[in-house]
């Protein structure tokens, strides 16, 4: 079995946890101002793919509020969970099946 055949499962392993990170680490970062009605979650949601003026004032205004020194969240995190489950299934899906 080549390298290319092993690789998919531990890359989708690590996606799915980078994924869980990446939506544990912006729920830290964002649940105050979702609980306080700052911004709605519906709004909130958007940071966790990208950045916006709307993702920058929310983490302005829970500065500090954070029981924990939380660095403020990063969308990269979610796009890299994205790409590496994406390259794992890509890998899945080429994959030759089994001769007999």
């Amino acid at each position: 079995m080549n390298a290319f055949n092993r690789l998919p499962i531990p890359l989708l392993a690590l996606g799915v946890v980078v994924f869980a990170a990446s939506a544990a680490w912006w729920w830290i970062t964002y649940s105050d101002v979702i609980r306080y009605n700052y911004i709605g979650a519906g709004e909130a949601s958007v940071c966790l793919i990208g950045d916006s003026e709307i993702c920058r004032l929310a983490r302005a205004l829970c500065r500090g509020a954070h029981p924990v020194a939380v660095i403020a969240y990063r969308a990269t995190t979610f796009w890299i969970g994205a790409a590496s489950v994406s390259a794992s299934l890509l890998m899945l899906g080429l994959r030759t099946p089994r001769e007999g």
